[in-house]
């Protein structure tokens, strides 16, 4: 007979993007300072030695480009695993957005 715990092992998980948090949340979660008032604010780019904010973010979305050192990406998850150097799954699990099906 199989173990409880080898049948934890063994469960699927699913990528749940909507369990990702909100780009305005995540972002001040992290200490970074948004200026602007639409949908696009401005911060300090943490993938470059910045001094004005050149990082861009769409505040509905999470897309994010920076018009000094180039880096971009499409949400959340995105600036999260280049920001802490993760795997998808890696990111994924650290933002919680993983749902066992």
């Amino acid at each position: 007979m199989i173990s409880d715990q080898n049948t934890r092992r063994f469960k699927k998980k699913i990528f749940k993007k909507d369990r990702l948090p909100a780009p305005s949340v995540y972002y001040i979660e992290r200490n970074f300072i948004l200026k602007g008032r639409g949908a696009w604010c401005t911060t300090i780019c943490p993938f470059h030695d910045d001094s004005k904010p050149s990082l861009s973010i769409h505040i509905e979305s999470g897309a994010f480009n920076c018009f000094s050192c180039g880096t971009k990406g499409g949400d959340v998850l995105a600036f999260h695993r280049l920001y802490k150097g993760m795997t998808f799954a890696e990111a994924v699990e650290d933002l919680d957005a993983w749902e066992e099906i």
